[in-house]
């Protein structure tokens, strides 16, 4: 692979993680868990939660804030639900060990809940609510983060992003993921490196007032979408992924940005429900089905060439992406070829 060539495979994507992570101590489960979750996420055009989160994974194994080969146990169990302790370990791998006993659970249950706390940040939401949506079963997902948005009516970062994700095992699929603020605060990053400006209404400065200045965004918080009503799914999410699971809430999290110093203190939620329990998994698809087929067969809107259903632009980068490669920003390259060469490894062969 040459530094020069920006784009990657899918496949190489996933063998340039996992031999970085293999380098740094991790296990040979949790690095191939830890690659395809970030992969996907680059695979779907959600850049912020791919393989640009390694370096800063790899730091944090070095300065032993995430724990590689971490003991993950479940603390508490009922027939239909588990409280997860993931030991301090790559998030990634924790979460996808937690929906697997939440589809587990949900086999014999028609549904299962998990829990999680002391855990790591595991990339995008989607893929675990995925995870049950390949088993027959609905996936919902949600986690927190450092707080990095505002209250409405409010000046203080005192809530997290905190994705939402769910998934409909139906066909098409249909897989709802997103965060709770306007815009990333990975997109104010890159604007300010980029000099660039950013709309208005996607965060607020130090005073309250909305700012098109990404470096003023930074120093202030970023907005929850919708407003108030953003807002308060943002409020609940914190408390039904925090507090309820055994992990912090509000300015109390910690390390989901980079783990600098101490554990990180987020929490997830992995839930997998069974539409068996309620009706036949054909009936379901099919009434689903007329309900898609009619959303995207409904009159467009001026300007609109086309209705999409949630989850139908991820899967069109995905499949774009496969075909034509993944691209990887220069200075995110040259930082993992650095921290490949002090783990002993070229990754320009």
């Amino acid at each position: 692979m040459n530094l020069r060539r920006m784009k990657i495979t899918y496949e190489e994507e996933k063998r340039v993680i996992t031999r970085l992570l293999l380098a740094a101590g991790a296990g040979e489960e949790e690095a191939r868990a830890t690659a395809e979750v970030l992969a996907e996420g680059d695979l779907r055009g959600f850049s912020s939660h791919g393989i640009l989160r390694l370096p800063y994974i790899l730091r944090a194994i070095r300065r032993g804030t995430i724990i590689c080969n971490a003991k993950i146990r479940v603390a508490r169990e009922t027939p239909a639900a588990a409280l997860v302790d993931g030991g301090h370990g790559l998030g990634h791998y924790v979460a996808k060990r937690g929906m697997e006993i939440a589809i587990r659970k949900a086999k014999t249950q028609g549904i299962g809940c998990v829990g999680i706390f002391n855990t790591n940040h595991f990339g995008i939401a989607g893929y675990y609510a995925e995870m049950a949506m390949k088993e027959g079963m609905v996936g919902i997902v949600a986690t927190t983060t450092d707080a990095l948005v505002h209250p409405w009516g409010g000046v203080e970062p005192l809530l997290g992003t905190n994705a939402l994700a769910i998934g409909f095992p139906t066909d098409p699929p249909v897989l709802l993921d997103m965060a709770m603020s306007v815009a990333a605060r990975g997109k104010l990053v890159d604007a300010a490196k980029k000099g660039e400006r950013i709309p208005e209404g996607w965060a607020i400065d130090r005073e309250g007032r909305p700012t098109t200045d990404p470096a003023e965004g930074l120093k202030g918080a970023l907005s929850p979408f919708g407003g108030p009503k953003g807002y308060a799914l943002a409020f609940a999410l914190e408390l039904l992924a925090g507090p309820m699971v055994g992990a912090a809430a509000g300015r109390d999290v910690v390390g989901t940005l980079e783990p600098k110093e101490g554990f990180s203190t987020k929490g997830d939620l992995m839930i997998a429900i069974d539409p068996a329990a309620f009706t036949s998994i054909e009936e379901f698809r099919s009434r689903a089905r007329k309900f898609i087929d009619d959303v995207k067969g409904s009159k467009k809107a001026p300007g609109f060439s086309e209705i999409m259903i949630p989850g139908e632009p991820e899967l069109r980068a995905r499949e774009r992406n496969l075909r034509e490669g993944i691209k990887i920003a220069e200075g995110v390259w040259s930082e993992l070829v650095q921290l490949g060469k002090e783990l002993g490894i070229s990754l320009q062969s």
